[in-house]
């Protein structure tokens, strides 16, 4: 049976992941309202889940991490469009762990909910629920079933993830990462061109110029004006100073990479005859090392932690994708009818 609810609203986030805001408010958005059409969703282990169930779901979760936006109406719908499929897959998946906790007997005391209670929604426990539009009771049953499934998911998820991941494990991941990040060094540079009509003098031109370079100890820039003085002295006499270039050397071409490599900062490199591909004419390039810096590969050490953590997160979802698996064949849930529950089309929720 379904039923066309409305609730005057508040907030804007993907459930446990923020969400960008929008980025201006509607001033007529305090006469809006959220119509909630409330339908069941579908069943798991004799628990029935419906729009409702989710919905609270989702209050409980805004307040807790946007108080600040108890007042936007439009923000809590675009909390609630983005956020309920993931709160209904959560809470289908919750009531497997819970089914199992209570096959194996593990439970949580009294004392242990009251105090997360009291930790999720501050001393004045009652007045904070009135505010979400919640009961005591149902905040009660929430709380003690998601610390029961949080200490299942410790038992069967978290403590497997932990010990498979070992020490040969972090160190093929980080062996993995120099190789996908390689150390490199970062080289500035420029390349003067040097070109005459005729090879054997654009040759010649080009030894000048080098000796010329060389000897000046000045970057190529300061002494452009004798450069292009000493061209004019050859037939079609030419020298032209690229722009500054900042590459990672490991993405130079092969010919800049070898003309670099062998030179120093503020060092020039002997020239190196080419033939020109747009011209077809000799052309002489020398290569000017300003700066170069390098980028070691950070240390094991630095990047063990981190790298422990990536390998755990990825564990973690494996074992949980095993686990729940493992529970809806135990407890027969079938996943077609929840695709026929949550059709692409299904809009529990509009503003009005």
């Amino acid at each position: 049976m379904k039923k066309i609810l409305f609730i005057t609203c508040l907030s804007s986030i993907c459930f446990g992941v923020p969400m960008p805001m929008p980025s201006s408010m509607p001033s007529f958005e305090g006469n809006q309202k959220i119509g909630v059409q409330n339908t069941i969703l579908t069943q798991v282990n004799g628990t029935t889940l419906s729009i409702m169930d989710v919905k609270k779901k989702l209050d409980v979760a805004f307040h807790q991490s946007y108080p600040q936006l108890a007042d936007s109406v439009q923000a809590r719908f675009q909390f609630y469009q983005n956020s309920w499929r993931h709160a209904c897959l959560e809470l289908i998946d919750h009531e497997l762990i819970l089914a199992d906790a209570e096959d194996r007997e593990i439970k949580v005391t009294d004392g242990e909910v009251r105090e997360e209670l009291e930790n999720r929604f501050g001393p004045n426990v009652m007045i904070t629920l009135d505010k979400i539009g919640i009961s005591y009771s149902e905040a009660w049953k929430m709380t003690r079933n998601e610390m029961t499934v949080q200490r299942m998911m410790w038992y069967f998820i978290h403590s497997k993830a932990l010990q498979a991941v070992t020490p040969q494990d972090i160190r093929q991941e980080y062996r993995r990462y120099l190789k996908e990040n390689p150390p490199y060094q970062e080289l500035t540079y420029r390349v003067i061109s040097v070109r005459a009509d005729e090879p054997q003098e654009s040759r010649v031109l080009a030894e000048k110029a080098y000796t010329k370079l060389s000897e000046s100890h000045q970057s190529p820039e300061e002494i452009e004006a004798q450069l292009k003085e000493m061209a004019e002295a050859y037939k079609g006499g030419f020298i032209a100073i690229s722009p500054e270039y900042t590459a990672n050397h490991l993405k130079l071409s092969d010919a800049h990479k070898l003309a670099l490599s062998q030179l120093t900062e503020g060092e020039y490199g002997k020239p190196v005859v080419q033939i020109s591909r747009v011209e077809n004419k000799t052309i002489s390039r020398i290569f000017y090392l300003s700066r170069k810096k390098d980028f070691p590969a950070p240390p094991f050490e630095e990047l063990a932690v981190k790298l422990k953590g990536e390998l755990i997160q990825k564990a973690v979802a494996a074992e949980s994708d095993r686990y729940i698996m493992k529970l809806r064949n135990h407890y027969g849930y079938d996943a077609d009818h929840l695709r026929e529950s949550l059709p692409d089309n299904l809009t529990p929720f509009s503003l009005r």
